[in-house]
């Protein structure tokens, strides 16, 4: 099956590993990747709801795929919701679909709403049994899960029925995974666009309660939770730094637990300078 990859602003800039694991995952899985060459961004830098142009951004990424014959495969929460959220327009809300193809048809391009997208969550979640047979190796290691929340909601928009799905793929994986009260709250990233202060609060609970709960390291699942759980820890702990904890993307995992030993693939991220405390050369223990 062939399948394109959307990493994301945020991935594509600043987490090539997870979407180099992504691939190799994803291949692993019997998907041919298919390369769009000149997608742009989902369009969540123009902040929806300010403006209405960000349906533009998306929709010309959608119609590069259309023609391309090819779903798409999203790394970021907010990708996945702006996407998403498009489609449904073009299910229901005819005007804006004019409108949308009215500015696409100055690129001559058009877009008839056929692309399916998913985040990698959803690909794996469905593919869970398949996943399970290709692990490899066992980490050793007490992971605590932070969800993608605009994976998740809302609802009606993202049509994700587990909101567990995320916890089901590291079940299949033989992990440790911890309980935690801030589970399926919000990492505070988003918060970071308007009140940095908030984002990095909430981001300091997250990390605190992962700790505390017993987690040595955390699965995240989105460009943007990276960037403020993993990048943004020598702010959020500056007067802590005992606090610190390991992040990396969920893709890794998986790469890791399929047998990949190259360590661009499967290494936690290096951004919040936690020391690796299992010893092995790639960060995690099989």
């Amino acid at each position: 099956m062939k399948i394109a990859i959307y990493p994301g602003c945020m991935v594509l800039a600043r987490f090539q590993e997870y979407e180099l694991a992504s691939r190799k995952v994803l291949e692993q899985l019997g998907y041919e990747i298919v390369e769009l060459g000149e997608f742009c961004c989902c369009g969540a830098s123009l902040l929806p709801g300010v403006t209405d142009n960000w349906v533009n951004l998306t929709a010309y990424t959608l119609a590069l795929a259309e023609k391309a014959g090819t779903d798409i495969v999203t790394l970021c929460g907010n990708c996945t919701n702006n996407f998403k959220r498009v489609n449904s327009y073009f299910e229901g809300d005819h005007k804006v679909r004019d409108e949308i193809n009215s500015t696409l048809g100055k690129l001559d391009l058009v877009y008839g709403g056929s692309v399916k997208v998913n985040h990698l969550i959803e690909v794996l979640y469905g593919k869970r049994e398949q996943v399970a047979g290709l692990v490899k190796r066992k980490i050793d290691a007490r992971v605590a899960v932070s969800h993608p929340c605009q994976v998740l909601r809302p609802k009606g928009i993202t049509g994700i029925e587990d909101p567990n799905a995320f916890r089901r793929i590291l079940e299949v994986l033989r992990l440790d995974i911890i309980d935690y009260p801030e589970e399926h709250e919000c990492c505070g990233a988003t918060a970071l666009l308007f009140n940095e202060k908030m984002g990095i609060r909430q981001g300091r609970s997250k990390l605190e309660s992962c700790k505390a709960h017993g987690a040595n390291l955390v699965i995240a699942a989105c460009g943007n939770c990276l960037f403020l759980l993993d990048r943004l820890q020598n702010k959020i702990f500056k007067e802590n730094k005992e606090l610190k904890i390991p992040v990396t993307a969920l893709s890794q995992l998986v790469a890791f637990s399929f047998g990949f030993d190259d360590k661009s693939l499967s290494k936690p991220f290096t951004g919040s300078k936690v020391p690796r405390s299992t010893g092995s050369p790639t960060g995690f223990r099989g």
